[in-house]
């Protein structure tokens, strides 16, 4: 795989705050820890949540959560590797990828919990009040 299916993330380019917030404040370490890392997806379309869900008809309206490192790990890899994963069952994936996680190098792990942290802004600009509100069970 070419280098320049990468992305590469460049702090110092404005449009990356315009798109994620008009003020976006981050840490300058977190800004190094994920710039140190060759996401596949583009910036932004990583930390948005999807569009599509399978989600309930009565949950379609709820606000989803902020996406966690292993969300956002899964959904990168994934996109990367989607040639690879063809055919196979998404609990299959989950389990391959589990074990790909846990054996990740530090740098990596680090660069997607400094990304949950972006998501986690990010998802609170977009969601002013949100408030996660467990389901009762019955």
């Amino acid at each position: 795989m070419s280098n320049e299916q990468f992305h590469q993330v460049n702090f110092n380019d404005r449009h990356i705050y315009e798109k994620l917030s008009d003020e976006v404040i981050f840490p300058e370490l977190d800004k190094q820890t994920i710039s140190s890392y060759n996401f596949y997806l583009p910036l932004d379309t990583l930390i948005s949540n999807s569009q599509t869900s399978r989600r309930p008809k009565k949950l379609r309206n709820k606000t989803p959560r902020p996406q966690n490192a292993w969300i956002l790990y899964r959904k990168d890899r994934l996109a990367r590797d989607a040639k690879i994963y063809e055919g196979w069952k998404a609990c299959d994936i989950s389990k391959d990828l589990g074990e790909r996680w846990k054996n990740e190098d530090d740098i990596t792990i680090e660069a997607f919990n400094a990304l949950a942290k972006l998501a986690k802004h990010r998802h609170s600009i977009v969601n002013v009040g949100y408030k996660y509100i467990p389901l009762k069970k019955r």
